[in-house]
């Protein structure tokens, strides 16, 4: 049996093959079988709830979410040939000509025998939202990712094409249908296609009497990218900067597009590295989400790449990591269906705790608009966003978020990266001391996945265990940063800057927040300490269970909770008004001190100052 059905643009058909036919036993069997044996239980869920007791301002400024003053037009650009497809034949706004993708990818499989062409002649086709009014306007394409050929993936991003160009901003859903159900390994030429796609709006945004003629403000760019897409959006922003390509040099670029702006949905990470190595970037906003309930990129392989991403500090820029808890990987994308997986496949994963997909969409809506408006639009109040979403907890459904950030302006005096002495920070003249914890170590952060594989950025492991109960004359559990002069010279620590750091927990059976107290101590001798229940909680290990069988679970996961780090700022003005005496410019000392929970296993990660 098949059946058809319309895409949201009403005009194109799609024929899709249903898992299993309607009435079949098998389904019905698993079906009773799965409800029968309790399967999908939410039981094992964390509770929001603790959330509640840690309070934070609202932020400043409109919902981003909510559509703007801009009318706004639909167009498709294309081959005008496309015999699948009429919106990018036929029907086609505006013609393009095919690109030559030979030097990115050697396995095409069939795929020509469906599309009618090959990789010496694949397509720039595209689906455009774009705002009335004299502009020039930001531009923003989105790419998706793997998915089944047949069932295009592009129109599921309307949600977000109708929001941004409400708000003012060119959004383009780039059609990559044809380079899906591939082996893999093309994301090289994801990128390529990609950013020949800007090349046509380069073009057409300078062609006399062309309709996007000056409309196109070609040094705001921001490119958005799901799955594949998300790891294909970073190395065209790398690609971008080069004049060859890496893995094949007689492959010239000409590109260098003002690409200001970087946010992945759900990436991979490393199905194509340039000539082996890992992809970074430099002076590029960078955002990255990630659903702690994804059954598809199943850790959050996105870290990587945030934490590959770098700032010279020429001009500003910032990078942020959210994670959101009962998030998918499907739900982001309308076409995708609301599960994962589909057919047989889609019976294993549990769906249960799996936010609403509207919700889920409003999560997508609200970060991205924000993160588009702050960086391209240059309103930096939405910021606050990213460094805790508690601000924007009107705007958002409940959840657990949790959250890294990192801007230009900080400057690092701990990260753990340069080498593997316990003993110094990265900080020129910073010595670390520990005392009285039962670990004390640096190492790589674990995935939850039983294969061993790391997020590539270390922290520093701290368990402790608090006897004074018990034991009157024991001392506390803490760590230090003592930094010399010339370290202090190089901070330039004022009531203006704020201390910020990352903690998460490194105990994956910890199913409560845990709290301990930061302190600052100057060359005089005075401290000022400050609760970290001020800025927020160490989030306790959330539990995910991906699969409806605990047992299928174990078999994929090492642990049931993802490592995660959250990033937290305290201003230094709060620890002077702790104790008038404390002077910033003469800081001595960073201690954390553990005597506010009485056990507790940390990660701690990106101790600096900023502004």
């Amino acid at each position: 049996m098949r059946y058809k059905y319309k895409d949201m643009d009403k005009n194109v058909q799609v024929n899709q093959q249903p898992a299993v036919k309607r009435g079949s036993w098998l389904l019905i069997a698993a079906s009773t079988l799965l409800t029968l044996t309790g399967c999908g239980t939410t039981s094992y869920l964390v509770d929001p709830a603790y959330l509640h007791d840690y309070k934070v301002a609202a932020i400043d400024a409109p919902d981003p979410s909510i559509d703007g003053e801009f009318e706004y037009r639909t167009y498709f650009y294309g081959s005008g040939n496309d015999k699948r497809r009429k919106e990018y034949g036929i029907k086609v706004n505006f013609r393009t000509e095919p690109v030559d993708a030979r030097p990115f990818m050697d396995i095409f499989d069939d795929i020509p025998r469906y599309w009618g062409f090959d990789l010496e002649r694949l397509p720039l086709n595209g689906r455009v939202w774009f705002p009335e009014g004299d502009g020039p306007f930001p531009l923003v394409l989105i790419v998706h990712g793997n998915h089944a050929m047949k069932n295009f993936s592009d129109p599921g991003y309307e949600y977000l094409g109708k929001l941004l160009a409400s708000r003012g901003f060119i959004f383009v859903s780039v059609d990559q249908n044809f380079l899906n159900q591939t082996f893999g390994g093309e994301n090289d030429a994801r990128a390529f296609l990609l950013l020949e796609h800007l090349k046509l709006w380069r073009q057409w945004n300078e062609t006399e009497g062309h309709e996007f003629e000056g409309k196109v403000d070609m040094d705001r760019i921001a490119l958005i990218g799901h799955s594949r897409g998300g790891e294909s959006v970073a190395h065209a922003a790398a690609f971008n900067r080069l004049s060859r390509y890496p893995d094949e040099a007689y492959t010239t670029f000409d590109y260098d597009f003002a690409i200001r702006s970087v946010i992945a949905i759900a990436p991979c990470d490393g199905q194509y590295k340039p000539a082996g190595h890992q992809t970074t970037l430099t002076d590029v906003n960078y955002l990255v989400i990630q659903g702690g309930h994804d059954a598809d990129v199943t850790t959050f392989m996105g870290l990587r790449q945030f934490s590959r991403v770098n700032f010279t500090g020429n001009d500003f820029r910032c990078k942020a990591a959210v994670y959101v808890y009962r998030a998918n990987h499907s739900r982001f994308n309308t076409a995708w269906g609301p599960l994962d997986y589909q057919g047989p496949a889609s019976w294993f994963p549990n769906e249960q705790p799996i936010m609403d997909a509207e919700d889920q969409r409003q999560v997508a809506k609200v970060l991205i608009s924000a993160f588009l408006e702050a960086t391209l639009n240059y309103k930096d109040e939405y910021l606050s966003i990213f460094k805790d979403t508690r601000t924007a907890s009107e705007w958002l459904p409940e959840d657990i978020y949790i959250t890294r950030y990192q801007d230009s302006y900080f400057e690092v005096i701990a990260d753990f990266e340069e080498d593997f002495d316990v003993t110094t920070a990265t900080l020129p003249g910073g010595q670390i001391m520990g005392e009285n914890l039962m670990t004390w170590k640096e190492s790589d952060i674990c995935y939850r996945t039983a294969d061993g594989s790391t997020q590539e950025n270390f922290t520093v492991v701290l368990e402790w265990e608090d006897t004074s109960q018990d034991e009157p004359n024991s001392a506390v559990g803490s760590y230090s940063i003592v930094l010399d002069h010339d370290a202090r010279d190089r901070l330039d620590l004022s009531r203006d800057t704020k201390l910020v750091f990352s903690i998460g927990t490194a105990d994956p059976d910890m199913h409560e927040p845990v709290d301990l107290t930061i302190e600052l101590t100057d060359t005089d001798g005075h401290s000022a300490g400050l609760p970290l229940a001020s800025a927020g909680p160490v989030h306790p290990a959330l539990t995910v269970r991906l699969a409806k069988w605990k047992w299928m679970e174990r078999k994929l996961a090492e642990t049931l909770s993802e490592r995660l780090l959250q990033t937290y700022e305290i201003p230094i003005s709060d620890f002077v008004e702790a104790n008038q005496s404390f002077e910033p410019a003469r800081l001595e000392a960073i201690r954390f001190m553990f005597d506010r929970s009485q056990t507790g296993s940390i990660m701690l990660d990106d101790i600096g100052i900023s502004l």
